[in-house]
């Protein structure tokens, strides 16, 4: 309706706190698939340096492995050329010409290096230790070619594959047994000595530095993998934090609310905006518009149930409703009956507009002389019957105002029988036996009144109902 004033709702939307909660949630929730992530590729980043350490480690001992198992046989061969019985003596050269065939040796170990982009000083600790394995390899090789110089090989594929030294000419001129003594001393030497040191050294620095430089990388990688996982628990906690407070705040403003609303809605009471969510408020205001709607509507059905529509008095249901809240009251009380006389004569000769009319009078006339605002109530109880009862009074003032009743149906020019009966006490028993007698005296009066006119309505009621007819057509 225009000019209406809206109610004020107050309070915030849920969307307002719904929809920052729901944002916060999805980055909590993706910081912890980002955290899950960088933990992941940590862990993983830390086990390749470690595979990637040990297979740098491995490979440097290879070199050394290999270095040392050419040392050994050509040592070997070196200090037993040929067996017992005078054969050349081919198991230490056999080994010697499988490890050849190895992808150990310095110089392959070396470009394996390089190509892991290592640290310059790894490089050259490994730079070293090839140059030294090479140096001791053609030493090595000398020794074998100096030896079978003196014991000729037996002609083989995998001894032709060792690539012999050509010996010198002083060499050559030495005897078997110079050659061989020779040959031997080159293996025991102080410089040869010195190459295995060296290289074994060099390999022990590699795998120290390699070590430290892992360890150091490691380490990092921990403390980053820790301040992830702690970063990820962080996160994991205010989430559960969050949604306790979520649901400390929704319990407050939405379960309560609704657990007093149901308490309300079940004793029919209108609701309190107890809760500080909008849409909360809206249910509750638009609750109450529907409670106020309904107590209206059902006052405006229970007004039609106990109100007759002609007369606009008390139908026999308020009587009966007013008589039961009553009961329990003291007092004087008197109950009167009235009958319209003549109501179906008048009906048949001048109409129902007329009849109506009659009525209407009638119960105007009972209103005017029966109803108070405390102590006197008039009702429409029949057809042509009416009820009116006093409170408080006195059997002489029921006597005055039923005179007083007779006046005004000579003004209104109606006829209307009346019956009455009066009590000092009032109950629901006394109340019944007051009606029973009320109704006798007022068939006694009705029977006379009749009698009078012989059942003919007199000329005056005709006249005056008949200009009533006409007037209101």
């Amino acid at each position: 309706m225009k000019g209406t004033k809206k109610p004020v709702i107050g309070g915030f939307p849920a969307n307002s706190l719904l929809i920052p909660l729901a944002i916060v949630i999805a980055v909590l929730h993706f910081l912890i698939i980002v955290l899950v992530f960088q933990v992941n590729q940590s862990n993983s980043s830390l086990s390749g340096m470690m595979q990637q350490c040990s297979e740098e480690q491995q490979y440097a001992t290879n070199l050394l492995a290999g270095s040392s198992t050419l040392s050994e046989t050509a040592v070997a061969f070196a200090q037993i050329p040929v067996n017992a019985d005078g054969s050349f003596n081919t198991g230490p050269l056999m080994r010697f010409v499988k490890e050849l065939s190895r992808d150990r040796r310095g110089p392959q170990v070396a470009q394996w290096f390089r190509a892991q982009n290592v640290r310059p000083e790894v490089q050259a600790y490994i730079d070293d230790a090839a140059e030294q394995s090479e140096q001791m390899l053609k030493v090595q090789l000398h020794v074998i070619s100096l030896l079978c110089s003196v014991y000729p090989p037996p002609q083989a594929p995998e001894l032709a594959a060792i690539p012999l030294d050509t010996l010198s000419e002083e060499e050559l001129a030495m005897s078997k047994e110079a050659r061989t003594a020779y040959a031997r001393g080159l293996m025991s030497s102080r410089d040869y000595t010195m190459l295995k040191a060296y290289l074994s050294d060099n390999i022990e620095s590699c795998h120290r530095m390699l070590q430290t430089d892992y360890n150091r990388a490691a380490a990092k990688c921990e403390q980053r993998i820790t301040a992830l996982r702690t970063g990820l628990w962080l996160v994991i906690f205010s989430i559960i934090l969050l949604m306790f407070c979520t649901f400390s705040l929704f319990y407050r403003w939405l379960i309560l609310p609704l657990r007093t609303y149901a308490r309300q809605i079940q004793s029919d009471q209108s609701m309190n905006q107890a809760s500080s969510i909008r849409e909360m408020r809206l249910v509750v205001n638009a609750y109450n518009a529907l409670l106020r709607r309904h107590d209206k509507l059902e006052t405006i059905l229970r007004s039609a149930a106990e109100t007759d529509a002609l007369t606009e008095l008390p139908n026999r249901c308020s009587l009966e409703h007013y008589l039961l809240e009553s009961s329990e009251s003291n007092g004087a009380m008197a109950a009167l009956l009235f009958d319209v006389n003549y109501l179906k004569h008048t009906n048949d000769t001048m109409g129902h507009l007329a009849g109506d009319l009659l009525l209407r009078t009638a119960g105007a006339c009972i209103r005017e002389c029966f109803e108070t605002e405390k102590d006197g109530s008039c009702y429409r109880i029949g057809g042509d019957e009416f009820a009116a009862i006093l409170r408080n009074c006195s059997e002489e003032e029921v006597q005055a105002r039923i005179r007083q009743f007779a006046r005004v149906q000579e003004r209104e020019k109606i006829s209307v029988a009346v019956g009455y009966a009066f009590s000092e006490t009032s109950d629901e028993t006394s109340f019944k036996k007051l009606m029973k007698l009320a109704d006798e005296r007022m068939y006694e009066q009705k029977k006379r009144i009749h009698e009078q006119s012989r059942g003919a309505i007199p000329l005056s009621l005709r006249r005056d109902a008949g200009a009533a007819v006409r007037q209101s057509s």
